[in-house]
């Protein structure tokens, strides 16, 4: 098997038993859980402060220790997050969950993107990470089905515990039979791992300190990071309370936005990885600028098949995102500290979703859920500005 084949297994098995999880998390929060609106953005708070208390240690531990050994680490913490939280409804239970989730993905982000830049030699990332987005979305395809299948044969608090067993085993996997062999630590000879600290933090901010598209770039992250969490964690309320879906048939709804939206996904990835071939900034000006609108429209559709309908508008817009920030990012960094960069990006991400999650919590539990959403995608407005900034630069 190939380094890019390794990593495409890895990131699409994992993508497959997390929407397994994700398929059914609204339906469990709301329905069998019972967790008001302000409950349903606090633990995605929760989850992004122990993010961003995290990201840089965890980063630190990649470029230190090696990035295979934290990718696995994370994915076996994942999992145990998930059998706690699909072990007991409780809102204490799914929030310890929620914090253990978030420090799982901190050990994952960016050292994943790292290993696989550092084996490929920075060459050909576009294609690798594009491709990569495309195989996660249809890893995800397969988890709706799987999980929908599973919810409906047993429960939904089984299912979510299954696919916590089946990450461990994939850490397990992956620590065993995934190459190594191009890292390079920031570890010296002689000196103390506090002072490697130090040096590895000096080094990731003085990469991007001194580069000014990747300045800009951390600002649309952080921007991404105040509009993104209201909405993820308010739009399956939305489905749930104001069309009124029942448990019994919400399951197999959540399935088909879930499904779709991931075809669509594929397809879009698809279209600019083919035909886009460099122009990353114009594309997220005009998808971010789309997605202002498509959000705003899902809060206030009122029908249910115009709400689906631009659901999955705003899910295909939302996830252009990532993948194009990825090979703008890595393109500039050096592998040496390109994990604690990252990590570093990701600390952005979780302080503007700690930031702008409770606010738009407090706004859908005082208003509704419906103005809610729509906090989140005014707070989406400064970061078209921004890219528009950043594509002067790129």
């Amino acid at each position: 098997m190939t380094v890019q084949q390794m990593y495409y297994t890895v990131t699409g098995t994992r993508s497959l038993l997390i929407q397994m999880v994700f398929t059914l998390n609204a339906i469990y929060y709301v329905s069998v859980a019972d967790l008001n609106p302000l409950q349903l953005v606090l633990i995605g708070t929760i989850m992004e402060l122990s993010v961003l208390l995290f990201e840089l240690p965890t980063g630190l531990t990649a470029d230190r220790f090696g990035r295979k050994l934290s990718l696995c680490i994370g994915t076996g913490v994942l999992g145990f997050a998930h059998i706690l939280e699909g072990s007991i409804p409780e809102f204490w239970a799914i929030a310890a969950a929620s914090a253990l989730w978030g420090i799982g993905w901190t050990f994952i982000s960016g050292a994943e993107q790292a290993w696989i830049a550092d084996e490929m030699d920075g060459r050909h990332l576009d294609e690798v990470f594009l491709r990569g987005a495309q195989i996660s979305s249809f890893g995800r395809f397969l988890g709706i089905a799987v999980s929908v299948g599973i919810a409906s044969l047993f429960s939904v608090q089984f299912t979510i515990v299954a696919a916590g067993i089946l990450l461990g085993i994939l850490a397990l996997f992956a620590f065993g039979l995934m190459p190594e062999t191009k890292f390079v630590t920031t570890k010296r000879e002689g000196s103390t791992g506090l002072a490697d600290m130090k040096e590895a933090l000096s080094g990731g901010f003085g990469q991007i300190r001194g580069n000014r598209t990747l300045v800009a770039l951390a600002v649309v992250t952080l921007m991404w990071g105040l509009a993104s969490e209201g909405y993820d964690r308010l739009w399956g309320a939305l489905f749930i309370e104001d069309f009124n879906l029942p448990n019994e048939q919400a399951i197999y709804w959540f399935g088909a936005f879930y499904a779709i939206a991931f075809l669509l996904n594929i397809a879009v990835l698809r279209f600019v990885e083919k035909y886009v071939q460099g122009r990353y900034a114009s594309v997220l000006l005009v998808a971010n600028s789309l997605l202002v609108l498509s959000m705003a429209g899902f809060a206030w559709a009122g029908e249910f098949m115009v709400a689906v309908l631009l659901f999955f508008v705003t899910g295909a817009l939302r996830n252009i995102n990532y993948p194009l920030m990825n090979v703008m990012t890595n393109e500039r960094l050096q592998s040496k500290g390109r994990a604690t960069a990252l990590s570093m990006f990701g600390q952005l991400d979780a302080f503007g979703q700690i930031a702008g999650g409770p606010l738009v919590g407090l706004i859908a539990l005082y208003t509704s859920i419906s103005g809610g959403i729509t906090a989140s995608a005014l707070l989406l407005v400064p970061g078209v500005w921004f890219i528009w900034k950043l594509k002067k630069l790129a």
